[in-house]
């Protein structure tokens, strides 16, 4: 039996590429005029976007298997975050590779930054949310000044809307492996896997099944369309993002780190990607990428921007906003967060990340699982 696999996010690259290896007939059909979904990159005016600020982890197991990293031209970034404070910018590093800025810090003290490791060996958390489990584990003015806002943008959504448990397996993530980026972008990971693939179908929107009688398939695509098509109810909290991309003269800014706030404000996160890969600005230009999770106007995220930069909002040109629907599915306290893939019926399955874990692991796995389950039945 043929499959076909609709969807050419991250999700359905790895179904269609699953089935392939196993010897399948396969044909994957996706609607935009290219493959990746919210993995993508757009190319304006010499510079490199990303549609929503992400990194690639190099220690996600699905990653790892696929061997592609050594493809797209990966360099890591720093494993160092600056952080705005009332009293000015500090720096905090890995303390693996930077000890003296991790313990020195003035973020919190010695017992609350050890406290992480106390957070990561527990095994009462069940039913907390992530904030409640750092803080039970006396995490204190670190998680407040650090912990918070970093996590706010892995998550793209509070701590306290996070289950524990799988926050948790998020943070070792980030433990085990270096996040970066391909120097083209991270657009370049679904290219690659994408390349491996026979048959792609790009600006093939699918409206109804029915066309595919006969065939195993596996709907690779957000909760809401996978409603659509397949007539399941599924129901999944997601969080949305908006990121502008500003450009600044060269040499304006000169650190490589992401930069959070200690302080309230609607930017969670800004970092000048140039820095980290010149390749993503043009010669003579920083490219600055600021991420929000709450849909404000250009003007006053600018005007936040600069605050992380210390610089005034006349500095900054507008290169492009991006609004990322459903950027991330939101795992709240005491949700299932076991890797599953859906069988929605006869000959008919569904994939996504918000079936496993939000990340771009959770969506190559989840269309692995798929791929694996429609194969066994």
């Amino acid at each position: 039996m043929s499959y076909v696999v609709i969807g050419g996010g991250l999700a359905g690259l790895s179904a269609a590429l699953t089935l392939q290896d196993a010897g399948e007939s396969v044909e994957l059909f996706e609607a935009s005029d290219g493959v990746g979904g919210r993995v993508r990159s757009d190319f304006i005016d010499g510079y490199i976007l990303d549609r929503g600020f992400q990194l690639i982890n190099s220690g996600y197991p699905e990653i790892k298997r696929l061997r592609v990293l050594d493809e797209i031209d990966f360099v890591n970034a720093p494993r160092t975050v600056d952080v705005v404070t009332p009293f000015g910018v500090t720096s905090i590093g890995d303390p693996r590779s930077n000890p003296i800025s991790a313990l020195t810090s003035p973020l919190g003290s010695l017992r609350e930054k050890f406290s992480l490791l106390t957070f990561m060996g527990r095994k009462n958390l069940q039913g907390l949310s992530l904030e409640e489990g750092l803080l039970a584990s006396g995490a204190g003015d670190f998680y407040e000044n650090l912990l918070k806002p970093f996590l706010t943008g892995v998550f793209l959504a509070s701590p306290r809307e996070i289950d524990c448990y799988y926050g948790r397996e998020i943070i070792r993530t980030f433990l085990i492996g270096k996040s970066g980026l391909p120097r083209a972008g991270v657009g370049t990971l679904s290219e690659a896997i994408a390349a491996r693939i026979e048959s792609i179908h790009l600006n093939s929107p699918v409206t109804n099944l029915n066309e595919f009688a006969g065939k195993k398939v596996i709907v690779a695509t957000d909760a809401h369309t996978v409603s659509q098509l397949c007539g399941s109810n599924q129901i999944t909290k997601s969080a949305d993002s908006y990121t502008w991309y500003h450009a600044l003269p060269a040499g304006i800014v000169s650190s490589k780190n992401l930069r959070v706030t200690s302080a309230s404000s609607p930017i969670i996160n800004s970092v000048a990607l140039s820095n980290v890969l010149p390749s993503y600005a043009p010669e003579g230009k920083t490219l600055l990428s600021s991420t929000s999770i709450t849909a404000i106007s250009d003007q006053v995220a600018v005007e936040e921007i600069s605050k992380f930069w210390s610089l005034v909002p006349g500095d900054f040109q507008l290169v492009k906003r991006y609004e990322v629907r459903g950027s991330l599915p939101i795992f709240a306290p005491g949700v299932s967060r076991s890797a599953q893939s859906a069988r929605v019926g006869e000959n008919l399955y569904c994939a996504g990340d918000y079936l496993t874990a939000g990340s771009q692991n959770g969506a190559l796995l989840s269309g692995r699982l798929a791929a694996v389950e429609s194969m066994s039945n």
